[in-house]
Order: C-alpha cells, then sequence, then structure tokens
C-alpha cells in the first residue's frame, strides 16, 4: 500500500519532495493509486486489484471515444468488499479529474443512496489531494479541474469552466431526462430481497433502464452495473439473458467474485452461456486463481467468518448475496407452501414401513452426500424424518453412513438402505464397497436411470397433494431450500435422496398390496 500522504501545503525535504511527485504522478494514472492518494486507509487486496484493472479499461473505452478498452461491465462480487467505495465514489471523481469533459449520471435503487455517493464525489473533487493532483495545487497544464462556483446541490453539479463535466443522482425510476452521461453508475437498483422478488418491481426497474437510463448515453458512454444479487431475474440476469439471446444486444464484461471460491465450473463457453439464460454467471475459472472454498478476502472476511454467515442466514441468500448464485424462492417444480412441518407423528400413527436412501458423493470439497430418512406411516401419509448431508471425503463419507446406520436401527428397528450406483464397473466397484461398509444392515443398491425431473415428479405430485410431511429438525431450512431451487439451484443431492427413498417407499407399498392380491 501507498504510504499516508503528507499535507499537500506541507514542505518537503528533496527526498520527500521527489517520493511526492512519483505518487503524484501515478495517482494521475491509477485508479488505485488515486484512491490511495485521497484516502490512505484504502486498501487494495488482490479482488479490489481485479476491479482495478477493469475500471482501468472503462476510462480507456470513454477516453478512446469507444474505439478501445470496456464499455459495458457487470461486477459481482459480496457485499462489504469494497465495490461501492471504488466504483461509485473514487472512479467518478478520477474520471472527472483525468477526462474533465466528463458527463456521469449516479443511480441507486433511492435518490437518497445515489445523493450521498455523488456527495462523496464532490468532497474528493473539492479535497486538498484531488487538488495537488488536477487542480490549482498541481502541476498540470491547463485550466484546473475544480467544482463550480455555483455548484452547491449534491445532487447536481458542475465544474468550472471551461470543462464540461458533470455529475446527477438519481433513484431508479427518477428522472433524468436532459442528462447526458459518458459515464452511468448503476449500483444497487434493488433495495431488499422483497423489491427483487417482486416481479412488478423487476419489470419497472428494467422499464427505467431500457426508456431512461441506457437512453441517455453518449456514444462513447460506458455503463458500470454491480448489485446485490437477490433473483435470477434481477437486473443483471436480464441483461445477461439478452446478451445471450441477442448479439445486437450489449455484450458485458462480467467480473464474478464469490466470497467462497467454487468447487465446480462450466466445463465451456456453452455450459457458461446455459447458466446465463437462468440468471446466473459462473466463470470458466476463478479470477484469483484461489483454491475451492478459499476466502475472496481473508484478511478480512476469513473462511470460518464466512461460513459462520452461511450457517446463520442460510443457503437461499448466502448462494445469492456472496456466492452470486441466486435462486428463485419458488422453483419451477416444488412449491415452499406444500412443506408442512411437524414436531412428531401424530397419536396412535405407527410406522409401516422406513426408507433411507443415500446420494453419495466422493469428494470432500464438491457435491454433497445426502441421506435421506422417509416413513410410510399407518395413517396413509409419508412422513420425511431426517436428513443427513455434508462434504465428505470418501472415508467421511462411509464412516458417516455406517453411524448413521447404528442410530436408525436403534431408533426405528430394520430400516431399508438404498444407495446409487455410478454407471460402469468404477461406479459397480464403489457401490460394493459401501455395502461392505454397512455389512449387518439391510443395504441395496441399484443404477440410476432416467432425468433427475422424472425421478423426482411423483414426490412433487405427493407434495403437492398434502401426502408428506416433515419432521421438525435442524436440516428443514436447508432441504425446503434446496427442493424450491429445483431445478435451477446449484445442488439437488436432496431432491434425488428424498424422491428416491419415495420411489422406493411406492415400490414396497405396491409389492405389498400385489401380495395380497394373489
Amino acid at each position: 500500500m501507498i504510504a499516508p500522504m503528507m499535507n499537500a501545503r506541507q514542505k518537503y525535504t528533496p527526498s520527500q519532495a521527489s517520493d511526492s511527485r512519483a505518487r503524484r504522478k501515478e495517482a494521475r494514472s491509477n485508479i488505485l493509486a488515486f484512491s490511495q492518494y485521497v484516502n490512505h486507509n484504502f486498501l487494495t487486496p488482490p479482488h479490489v486489484q481485479v476491479i482495478g484493472a477493469k475500471l482501468q479499461e472503462v476510462a480507456l473505452y470513454i477516453k478512446s471515444r469507444g474505439q478501445k478498452g470496456i464499455g459495458r461491465l457487470m461486477i459481482m462480487m459480496p457485499p462489504r468488499h469494497g465495490k461501492s467505495e471504488l466504483c461509485s465514489r473514487n472512479f467518478p471523481a478520477w474520471m472527472l479529474g483525468i477526462h474533465p469533459d466528463c458527463q456521469i449520471i449516479l443511480t441507486s435503487y433511492g435518490a437518497d443512496l445515489a445523493v450521498r455517493n455523488s456527495r462523496a464525489v464532490r468532497e474528493i473533487v473539492e479535497s486538498e489531494y484531488f487538488k495537488a493532483l488536477f487542480g490549482r495545487l498541481s502541476v498540470m497544464k491547463g485550466a484546473p479541474v475544480e467544482l463550480s462556483s455555483d455548484s452547491r446541490s449534491a445532487q447536481s453539479w458542475n465544474l468550472s469552466q471551461p470543462h464540461l463535466g458533470s455529475v446527477a443522482a438519481a433513484g431508479v425510476g427518477g428522472g433524468i431526462t436532459g442528462l447526458g452521461a459518458d459515464l452511468l453508475v448503476i449500483d444497487d437498483p434493488f433495495k431488499n430481497r422483497e423489491e427483487a422478488e417482486s416481479e412488478g418491481r423487476r419489470e419497472l426497474v428494467d422499464d427505467w433502464y431500457k426508456s431512461s437510463a441506457r437512453t441517455r448515453l453518449s456514444p462513447w458512454g460506458a455503463v458500470i452495473v454491480f448489485h446485490t444479487r437477490w433473483h435470477p431475474d434481477d437486473q443483471a440476469g436480464r441483461l445477461m439473458n439478452r446478451m445471450i439471446n441477442d448479439p445486437m444486444a450489449d455484450q458485458w464484461e462480467i467480473v464474478n467474485l464469490p466470497a467462497l471460491a467454487l468447487d465446480d465450473y462450466p466445463a465451456n463457453a456453452d455450459e457458461q452461456q446455459k447458466k446465463m439464460r437462468d440468471g446466473v454467471f459462473l466463470p470458466l475459472r476463478d479470477a484469483l486463481g484461489r483454491k475451492p472454498g478459499e476466502a475472496l478476502w481473508q484478511e478480512r472476511f476469513n473462511k470460518e467468518m464466512l461460513l459462520s454467515t452461511k450457517a446463520e442466514i442460510g443457503d437461499y441468500d448466502f448462494e445469492a448475496l456472496y456466492q452470486q448464485s441466486p435462486f428463485p424462492k419458488s422453483g419451477k417444480k416444488y412449491h415452499r407452501e406444500w412443506f408442512k412441518v411437524i414436531t412428531k407423528l401424530p397419536e396412535g400413527v405407527t410406522i409401516k414401513f422406513i426408507v433411507r436412501l443415500w446420494d453419495k458423493a466422493n469428494s470432500a470439497g464438491g457435491d454433497f452426500t445426502a441421506g435421506v430418512l422417509i416413513a410410510y406411516c399407518s395413517d396413509g401419509f409419508f412422513y420425511i424424518i431426517d436428513v443427513v448431508r455434508g462434504q465428505w471425503t470418501s472415508y467421511e463419507r462411509d464412516s458417516k453412513m455406517s453411524k448413521t446406520a447404528v442410530i436408525d436401527r436403534k431408533m426405528y428397528g430394520r430400516v431399508e438402505i438404498w444407495h446409487q450406483q455410478d454407471p460402469g464397473s468404477a461406479g459397480k466397484d464403489s457401490a460394493e464397497a459401501t455395502n461392505r461398509v454397512l455389512v449387518g444392515f439391510a443395504a441395496k443398491f441399484e443404477t440410476v436411470t432416467g432425468e433427475k425431473e422424472d425421478r423426482s415428479g411423483p414426490l412433487e405430485s405427493a407434495m403437492q397433494g398434502g401426502m408428506v410431511f416433515l419432521l421438525k429438525g435442524a436440516w428443514n431450512d436447508p432441504f425446503i431450500d434446496e427442493c424450491v431451487a429445483f431445478n435451477r439451484g446449484k445442488y439437488d443431492d436432496q431432491v434425488d435422496a428424498a424422491s428416491g427413498a419415495y420411489n422406493k417407499l411406492l415400490e414396497i407399498i405396491g409389492k405389498k398390496r400385489e401380495s395380497r392380491i394373489l
């Protein structure tokens, strides 16, 4: 980090003067150096350096009148990681210094936030530090870059003549007619989840962008969009969708920096684009070269802190806000209102048949292993009693399955255990090895066939028909969240295990009925 700057009017030793000149020169040419010059507490961890490099390209696009650089930049990163300070405050101020004819519009979900950002930009322009770089205290040739004497409103202000630069602030839906923009910054177009989950609000935001904001751009105007991801159909999702479906639409440079490095990436651009059509952008590789599960800003938000946050707010919010992988509260198949949670089996109801089915994974950092226990009871209803889930090594997984089998037998007597066999000889070897781990229990395996959506159909119908209840447990929320996200969510292991267990119960019930008839 660049050392703290001394007061711009302070006398320097020759060595200090040389150092100060070098820092001022760098600050005029580099957004991160500028940010540290005007605020010596500004930090530049690797993810901020990635964003800074992209902002340099946006500046190049504007100064070259669209001939070079990046004209459309979309930034996806978790809250409290520095994007607003850099993109909505420091960058606009720096743009006015290096390109004082730049006209800037700052927008957000509400006018108050946009005006706060505008005021912060103005305060930087009025600071001694900015003056030392671009104003009356600088050695730059030409008219100094400074605030116009009649610009007193933080909502709209101009630079002094002969410069044409200006800043205007507006909330989404607010009036910006008559204004022009060489730089349009959209900082959080949705205030909260409630707004993002409102189809009407999403339509309003998109209509405002298309009819008001987008039309304000100069021919070489650039747009920076960043906001908390709440929903796959939010503004980022819609811009991505148009980009993929229409080559004539704006083509965006997308920077995705999840709080925890992903463990699974699209195999190629075609898979990536398929996800984008669903409103989720997954990079082909991690921008920082992190290993799976590593934190984006380890020094401030380490992995343990992020996992604690995930445990507190749940998968649904964490995947959207921190991992930039939103999924809808109500999915294409399961609906949240179908899930009925009870504290215990109804009085007098007994278990007739009970199955635990495992959907196995083989990696500690990849997919989850899930084992779902479902019972068919004397009242004719199905009860999901327990879900065990984790990211384990093969050894840890086998140990967990064995221990769970012991607990199940102690609690419920004979429990039929099923686990899925992957195709091929390796899958059969793995399944047989699992059976050896579960020796002494009623364990069986079979090869999975058909599509996941088809296999989940019977359980979905039973849920909708009110035939399935969940026993209260810590597993309820993660299970429900995954089900309602299916088949657009990141994981489906619990859905696969639950639908498999339910289908096995249907087979058992069917065979019992046939035997009675025969």
